[in-house]
C-alpha cells in the first residue's frame, strides 16, 4: 500500500487538520484503517488521527480518503459522531481492547 497526501487544511473552528489522501492498492487489497493510521504516521503526521472516509475508485487498485487530526481524543470526542469514533475503535473516552 502506497499513501499519497494530497491536501492539508487546517481547520480552526473545530480545531483540527483536515487530510485529504489517495492509496495505491496491490490487485485485491482493501485499505484497513489501522493500515492507513500507521502510513500517515510514517509521513510525519502526528497526534490523534482518525479516518473519516475511505472509498474505492471504480476500476482502479486506489481508493481516496479523508482523516481528521485533533491535538487529543478529548476534542474529537465533542465534535465527531459516535459512529465515526466507533469506526476508530474509539469509545466513551478509552480506546476499546481487541478481543482474541
Amino acid at each position: 500500500m502506497e499513501l499519497k497526501i494530497e491536501s492539508n487544511k487546517n481547520d480552526m473552528y473545530f480545531d483540527r487538520d483536515i487530510i485529504e489522501f489517495r492509496i495505491k492498492l496491490e490487485s485485491g487489497e482493501m485499505a484497513k484503517i489501522e493500515d492507513v493510521k500507521k502510513a500517515l504516521e510514517a509521513q510525519g503526521v502526528n497526534g490523534t488521527i482518525l479516518i473519516y472516509t475511505i472509498k474505492s475508485l471504480y476500476g482502479k487498485n486506489e481508493a481516496k480518503g479523508i482523516a481528521h487530526l485533533y491535538k487529543d481524543e478529548k476534542t474529537a470526542m465533542k465534535v465527531l459522531p459516535k459512529y465515526i469514533l466507533k469506526k476508530n475503535g474509539i469509545e466513551n473516552g478509552k480506546e476499546e481492547t481487541k478481543k482474541q
